[in-house]
């Protein structure tokens, strides 16, 4: 049985964390068109925050086309934009390690 504790407004004790909320979640943002290509970045908790740009095409697939390690982010605005673009499917994005801008081609490695 559960036992009720009174305690000040704020203080008490909740199962519910921000790590519990935030671990999980996958974000998404930055939508690009591109031809009949829908391109955005999504965040991944569960990779240490790593971002990649993902495509979905007109025929139903979704791909990831950054590959590990690389990590799609610049500092330039850190509170948002600036970290890709893609161009007749190629995709030119800011690497958050080096803070280089890499150029990737469909189906090809940066």
């Amino acid at each position: 049985m559960h036992t009720k504790t009174k305690a000040p407004y704020g203080s008490w004790k909740s199962p519910i964390t921000a790590d519990l909320i935030t671990s999980e979640e996958i974000t998404l943002a930055y939508v690009e068109l591109d031809g009949k290509d829908v391109y955005w970045l999504e965040a991944r908790p569960k990779e240490g925050g790593r971002v990649v740009v993902a495509r979905h095409t007109p025929d139903g697939k979704t791909e990831f086309i950054t590959p590990a390690p690389f990590n799609v982010r610049s500092r330039v605005h850190e509170y948002g934009g600036g970290a890709y673009t893609v161009h007749q499917g190629t995709v030119y994005f800011v690497n958050f390690e080096d803070q280089r801008i890499y150029q990737q081609g469909k189906d090809k490695p940066p």
